[in-house]
């Protein structure tokens, strides 16, 4: 069978949703629209009308488990060897919530401040979410992860130096390493668009990994292992920036990569600038990728990274609009608006 038969009705589905991700105009009216009760119903087309002060978890959830279903969706339309690349994005909210649990754990953050920036997902409800932070215990977080693969590649992370950030680093380096791994298509066409997407991604990851260990005042070994054992495009720059003595000496590594250019002037940024300009880049490369051949696996790739970045920007201006930040402050961090 050819790759357009191959991928005609996942081509179909990709492009119907892609059809359905919020316009500029959009994200304009929902901003500068009345209540945060309204904007809430406007996100989640009507299935939420109320929320309860600033707990927005409920809004996020709803919206996430949405984002969980259009993912399984497109795997049920996908070929059998691209199923698992795509059904693996699915994972990444089990996986984010295990970060925000353990980050709230090791900072002994109140359980009832906690859940609001914890966003349950998978076995890993409300309920259990509370309990485990509570707990204060990192073992038995890990130990709840429904991936046994992840949970045994965390166990030996638990101790020594740096234990508490080295093993949240550590699920996204198990997570875009089997991203990595999953986009060895056997149809070549399929793996290049595959490798261009995440390998971009992983790059972006490991950029923001050395600046913020220089921003901590991590020593060059620890940068190194946090980092994800990939290289997809930063070439020497991959082995040089986790020796960089502070920021300035980052960007300055940084300009002779493929990357240069988005971080132009990128020794004034701090962690959160330098993650705005890499996923608007990013973003803008998933755009471009539809303006090639749908028919390969890298097209509905290209749409689960923009539906992630919607997904924040949602997130980002229901909170600028629950806690009445001005318009323009909540547009200049959005992904989707800016690219």
């Amino acid at each position: 069978m050819t790759s357009a038969g191959r991928y005609a009705e996942l081509a179909a589905a990709t492009r119907s949703f892609k059809a359905e991700l919020l316009t500029r105009s959009q994200f304009e009216r929902l901003i500068e629209s009345g209540s945060l009760a309204e904007t809430v119903s406007a996100v989640t087309g009507g299935h939420i009308t109320s929320v309860e002060g600033i707990d927005l978890t409920p809004v996020e959830s709803y919206l996430t488990q949405n984002v969980i279903e259009i993912t399984e969706r497109l795997a049920s339309y996908a070929p059998q060897d691209s199923k698992p690349l795509i059904s693996l994005f699915a994972k990444s909210f089990a996986f984010e919530c295990v970060k925000a649990i353990l980050s709230a754990s090791a900072a002994r953050v109140p359980a009832e401040e906690a859940l609001r920036h914890i966003i349950p997902a998978g076995k890993l409800t409300s309920d259990r979410c509370k309990d485990l932070v509570e707990a204060h215990n990192p073992t038995r977080v890990v130990e709840s992860i429904e991936d046994e693969g992840l949970k045994r590649f965390l166990l030996p992370k638990l101790t020594g130096e740096g234990a508490g950030i080295q093993t949240i680093a550590a699920i996204d380096q198990y997570y875009f390493t089997r991203l990595w791994a999953a986009s060895n298509l056997p149809d070549p066409l399929d793996a290049q668009s595959a490798k261009s997407l995440i390998g971009e991604a992983i790059d972006h990851v490991n950029i923001l990994v050395a600046f913020r260990s220089r921003l901590m005042g991590l020593d060059s070994r620890m940068a190194a292992n946090m980092m994800v054992p990939v290289n997809y495009g930063l070439s020497q720059s991959f082995d040089e920036m986790p020796e960089a003595n502070n920021t300035q000496n980052l960007a300055r590594i940084l300009e002779k990569s493929r990357y240069g250019g988005v971080l132009q002037g990128s020794a004034a940024f701090d962690a959160a600038e330098v993650e705005h300009a890499l996923n608007r880049s990013h973003a803008r490369t998933c755009i471009n990728a539809f303006a090639g051949s749908p028919f390969n696996v890298g097209l509905a790739l290209a749409f689960l990274f923009l539906k992630n970045y919607e997904l924040r920007d949602i997130f980002g201006l229901i909170n600028a609009k629950a806690n009445s930040l001005p318009t323009e402050r909540a547009l200049e961090a959005l992904v989707l608006y800016q690219s």
